[in-house]
């Protein structure tokens, strides 16, 4: 049986109008990581919709396109400046409404592609299981 992750979050996919590169947001440093990680957060409200709406809201300024929302897939790896904990991303890739800015404890917001996968800033979760991921499923390129 497999162990359950220190963390749960809930991660939104918001793609450039290309479909290269996608957004990433950076806290930081005294807030665990200032690694790049993915816009959303931890599982706290009793649906992954509900939680999307409320990260969201809080980190980017902006609102989920709640109907564009479809579920990518579930990844599990070393949690961002917690090497010593694992985490667990469900990511769905959906459209936000409004123009994004860093708000609350985000310091930054970031587009990343696969030329970015060797960046020692991005998380381990992106760089070892999410970018290889997308790549494989042609969600970019």
């Amino acid at each position: 049986m497999e162990k359950e992750p220190f963390y749960k979050k809930i991660g939104l996919l918001i793609l450039d109008e290309d479909g290269k590169r996608f957004m990433v947001c950076e806290k930081a440093k005294e807030n665990v990581t200032d690694d790049y990680i993915m816009p959303g957060g931890q599982l706290m409200e009793e649906s992954d919709i509900a939680c999307l709406r409320s990260e969201i809201g809080e980190e980017l300024g902006c609102s989920v396109d709640t109907p564009s929302l479809e579920l990518i897939g579930e990844y599990r790896d070393v949690a961002a400046g917690r090497p010593d904990k694992e985490v667990m991303i469900r990511l769905y890739r959906g459209k936000i409404i409004g123009d994004p800015k860093p708000h609350s404890e985000i310091q930054r917001l970031h587009w990343i592609g696969v030329t970015d996968r060797t960046n020692p800033r991005i998380s381990p979760i992106i760089r070892n299981k999410i970018i290889p991921d997308l790549i494989r499923r042609g969600i970019i390129t």
